[in-house]
């Protein structure tokens, strides 16, 4: 591999598959706010087609969740989300809660995926020597890496914020060993970030429905 090849790499942040640093290795603050807006909009879409279809039926799923998961299933499913590198995201939760009161849901969605965060952090640097553990942060590793080497832990935040994959983020924090209270503190942007897509989302169901 080139020296121009291996820098192309390094500078990818492996979602969207494409990168989100300048070549000045800075994060393109442009590029990151578009594909935050693309995912809230790709997320709306679905939602509203998966909601046209089982309109009818949307009552009684939501009466299924609420009787069978309640709080501590969402928050169970959103903790193990955000503490496992994993395919998902917690937001596939909102269509089938949003007749809940939104105060209690965003505190327990948001306290569940702050403390996923701080649970991926501390698999980072427990088990970071593992070659299990470097398995699944050897795609992104590298750019992580970056991303902690020059924002420190606002990287957390950042990760917290927007689409930037947040476990991830929080794994390798805990592997360069950033300091874990302050780690703690940046998983709190969780908050603002649920609070956010669901206004977002219910705006925009509502809108369509």
């Amino acid at each position: 591999m080139t020296d121009k090849n291996r820098e192309k790499k390094s500078i990818r942040i492996h979602f969207f598959d494409s990168s989100v640093f300048d070549q000045a290795g800075n994060l393109d603050w442009r590029q990151l706010i578009g594909k935050a807006v693309a995912v809230m909009g790709f997320f709306l879409v679905v939602y509203a087609i998966t909601l046209f279809f089982i309109k009818d039926h949307y009552q009684m799923i939501g009466t299924w969740v609420t009787e069978h998961l309640g709080f501590a299933g969402v928050a169970l499913f959103v903790f193990l989300t955000d503490m496992f590198i994993v395919p998902m995201t917690v937001d596939i939760i909102f269509p089938l809660v949003m007749a809940w009161n939104p105060v209690p849901l965003l505190l327990t969605m948001s306290f569940a995926s702050a403390l996923g965060g701080i649970g991926g952090y501390w698999i980072g640097r427990l088990l970071g020597h593992l070659p299990l553990i470097k398995m699944f942060t050897s795609r992104f590793s590298e750019d992580g890496e970056r991303l902690i080497n020059i924002y420190g832990v606002w990287a957390v935040v950042l990760a917290g914020l927007t689409p930037i994959p947040y476990s991830s983020v929080c794994w390798i924090a805990g592997m360069l060993k950033v300091n874990p209270y302050l780690v703690a503190i940046a998983s709190l942007s969780r908050l603002p970030r649920m609070v956010i897509y669901y206004l977002l989302i219910r705006g925009g169901l509502s809108f369509i429905f």
